[in-house]
């Protein structure tokens, strides 16, 4: 694990900027800048070392001083409320803040940041990181470098989804997508089902390997043969259906195998007559043909609401005792059996 940095002290803080070190511990008391008349252009040079210098105040100190601020930051690496992120958002959001109201603590939205090659930085400059007390870090794929930085700085946050992008102990709740995924292929081969095509988006994320990964244990335990597709060849459905023999069809999440029936019904193949279908995701909302769609149903709150529980603990609790503490905890998605997936018959 990286050696945990030097802290910056507030006399450091106060040279830097030119002022004494009881004008830096207003500064840094004095959440709203109300309760005590600085200049603003002293709070400026305060707030400008203080950056430079990337102080961290001692939590522990902090709470035992009375100063905690009870907010929380909750940080997206991708946009969270466009119309397509919704649907994976929403729910998370709507958790965490639910879970906040109940503990009586305030969110701070972290929206500063500018999104750069499809990501945010949590260290940019402008992203206020230092006025809460701890932070949930929501994203398919997280910066490694940030992540380790937040550990070695003993900083409270906790990443919604398991994160494998470093070595270092990352605080996190996940789902387990591997238990549901298995259960979904084995009703699916008591069905009948022996040939099928598995349509993938072609991440390189946790979950994405968990669920390509139990589709791969299937095929080579025999249990149900799969053709990996990617989703550039939906187009081509169709024809590797015939060709393989296939009678089902799972797409990684519920869009895409919206996309699946549009080639398949495109091509005149009746769904789920001819070709049985299923997602490894998120299926409320989803039908197909007025069938409930196969698939899961992620407790996408509870996730929330045990990420925040998870950051509380931290945020109470001496950094020196988190060695100890188990802070990965794993919900598991429950199956959906829906409609989508008939039985098949040796005369069908």
């Amino acid at each position: 694990m990286p050696s945990r940095p030097r802290r910056v002290t507030q006399r450091e803080i106060a040279e830097l900027a030119g002022v004494s070190q009881t004008t830096v511990s207003v500064v840094l008391n004095d959440r709203d800048g109300n309760n005590v008349r600085i200049p603003e252009a002293t709070r400026a040079r305060v707030k400008q070392a203080i950056e430079q210098l990337t102080y961290v105040a001692d939590p522990a100190a902090r709470r035992l001083a009375g100063l905690d601020n009870q907010i929380i930051g909750v940080f997206t690496y991708e946009v969270a409320l466009s119309p397509e992120s919704m649907d994976f958002y929403g729910p998370l959001l709507n958790g965490i803040e639910r879970a906040a109201e109940r503990i009586g603590w305030d969110l701070l939205f972290f929206t500063s940041s500018p999104i750069e090659n499809g990501t945010r930085s949590l260290f940019h400059r402008k992203t206020r990181l230092r006025l809460t007390d701890g932070c949930v870090l929501l994203g398919q794929q997280m910066v490694t470098s940030e992540l380790e930085r937040l550990v070695a700085e003993q900083f409270p946050f906790v990443a919604i989804g398991r994160r494998d992008e470093t070595a270092v102990a990352v605080p996190h709740v996940a789902i387990d997508y591997i238990t549901p995924t298995t259960t979904l292929i084995d009703q699916a081969a008591a069905a009948g089902h022996r040939q099928a095509l598995y349509v993938h988006r072609g991440r390189d994320t946790p979950t994405a390997r968990d669920r390509r990964g139990a589709v791969e244990a299937a095929s080579a335990a025999g249990r149900l043969a799969f053709l990996l597709v990617g989703e550039e060849r939906i187009t081509e459905l169709p024809r590797l259906a015939r060709a393989t023999g296939a009678t089902l069809i799972i797409a990684e999440d519920a869009f895409l195998t919206e996309d699946v029936v549009y080639a398949l019904a495109g091509a005149g193949v009746a769904v789920p007559d001819e070709i049985s279908v299923a997602a490894l995701g998120e299926v409320r909302g989803h039908r197909v043909e007025g069938r409930t769609l196969a698939g899961f149903h992620v407790p996408r709150e509870q996730l929330a609401a045990e990420a925040l529980d998870l950051l509380r603990l931290l945020i109470t609790t001496d950094p020196h005792e988190w060695a100890g503490m188990d802070t990965r905890r794993l919900l598991v998605a429950a199956v959906e059996p829906g409609d989508t997936i008939v039985e098949r018959t040796d005369e069908r």
